[in-house]
């Protein structure tokens, strides 16, 4: 049947790519499939399938001959680090997925913009004729697809989903490399180092700023496959008024223009670029204007969940309106110095809202300066009520600089919840 056929197959975490592997092994007749979890989950009906809870259930893992381990579960975890020393074998759903369809995947990885270039390099291939589908870390799980024989599959992967690949796909786009999950890595040059496996010795190209490529020299990576460099000084603004035209989405259109002409073998003219700019709707929870409110436009950014996610959000709003910026999320220790430097510059008109958890990490020496335009509350409930009542505010931008963990399910729970409370800020 499959690969999986009769082998004891182990589950690290039932999130959507958790069971959408379980799904898989049990279609291939695995013999057993033993997932756990350390929330408190309900056991889906899935054929040979046991479910195990809690901080000791990653033990049962030991005896399984492959383990899938969800993108959450830390590098570190003595467990997870004993498994890839001594096995059982340890794999993802990205991992997986390129074993057998690297060849005609796009692989999209880096810190931030990898969401709208998958996206967008999926709608441009589309409009040019080529049938492609954004998947991985974007939406659906790598390992429920199965693409037709003419389809290309744009993944975009983070780097706990890269850490594990042992197959790259045929062409590879680092977006850009800052410094974030170093709970999860440990270091900033274990974090970079991990993103460099999107490529390999299979890959025909490596699509990246060159500034990308000075970094991973800088950390000893140098066997590169074909590198297209591109210099984000010369990048053309795509015409009209979507949201590539923001400044941060100019380079990621160049990238997915660049990868396009790997996937047709031919460039990529600036009239199809432009065509398919104008039809491109952008991502949900980037940017995303969610509501307006007598003269107030409320933006939800919670993808952006690091400093410099934030400075990209703030520089895209227009100079002469006056912005309420709600920051805060889960602490994973980032350096915020770049983000109060921006603020502090008056580059753009700021009142600072600083909501749990790390709010008040996030700009410290532009709350000394400006006591009067920084609030500290204590949940974003509040946060929404504060940013509503301010006088000739223009923008409400929930752009948190972290992730969203510590207190939601993922940004989309909490971007729902931001969405809820604006609904009724009347009333709050």
């Amino acid at each position: 049947m499959g690969e999986l056929t009769g082998r004891v197959v182990g589950i690290w975490g039932l999130g959507k790519e958790g069971l959408s592997m379980a799904r898989t092994a049990a279609a291939q007749g695995a013999a057993r499939i033993i997932a756990v979890d350390d929330r408190q989950v309900t056991a889906p009906e899935i054929p040979g399938l046991t479910v195990h809870q809690g901080p000791d259930a990653p033990e049962r893992l030991r005896d399984t001959d492959i383990v899938f381990v969800s993108p959450g579960v830390p590098w570190r975890h003595p467990v997870f680090a004993q498994m890839r020393a001594d096995g059982p074998v340890v794999s993802n759903a990205a991992d997986w997925f390129m074993a057998h369809h690297g060849a005609r995947t796009v692989g999209i990885t880096g810190t931030k913009g990898k969401s709208t270039t998958a996206a967008f390099l999926a709608h441009l291939l589309t409009g040019l004729g080529v049938p492609a589908v954004a998947a991985g870390n974007i939406g659906t799980p790598l390992s429920d697809l199965d693409p037709a024989g003419d389809q290309w599959v744009v993944a975009e992967l983070s780097s706990q989903q890269c850490a594990l690949l042992r197959t790259p796909p045929a062409v590879a786009v680092i977006t850009n490399l800052f410094q974030d999950h170093l709970d999860f890595h440990g270091d900033i040059t274990a974090y970079h180092e991990a993103k460099s496996h999107v490529f390999g010795a299979t890959t025909r190209c490596l699509i990246a700023t060159s500034g990308v490529v000075e970094t991973l020299r800088g950390i000893g990576i140098s066997d590169f496959p074909a590198v297209r460099e591109l210099d984000p000084a010369t990048v053309r603004t795509p015409a009209g008024d979507s949201v590539l035209s923001y400044a941060h989405n100019t380079v990621n259109a160049a990238l997915a223009a660049l990868a396009a002409e790997q996937v047709l073998g031919r460039p990529v003219t600036a009239d199809e670029v432009d065509a398919a700019a104008a039809s491109f709707d952008g991502l949900a929870h980037r940017l995303q204007t969610v509501r307006r409110t007598g003269g107030i436009r409320w933006i939800d950014d919670t993808l952006a969940t690091t400093g410099e996610a934030v400075v990209a959000a703030l520089t895209a709003m227009r100079p002469d309106e006056e912005i309420a910026l709600i920051v805060g999320g889960m602490d994973r220790a980032l350096d915020y110095r770049q983000l109060d430097t921006y603020l502090c510059s008056g580059r753009r008109r700021v009142t600072l809202i600083q909501g749990p958890t790390n709010g008040a990490r996030i700009g410290v020496e532009f709350a000394a300066a400006h006591p009067d335009r920084t609030h500290l509350v204590e949940s974003l409930q509040d946060a929404v009520r504060v940013a509503a009542a301010l006088p000739a505010v223009d923008v409400v931008l929930l752009s948190p600089g972290a992730a969203s963990y510590d207190i939601f399910r993922n940004y989309e729970e909490k971007a729902a919840v931001y969405c809820g409370y604006i609904d009724v800020v009347d009333t709050l």
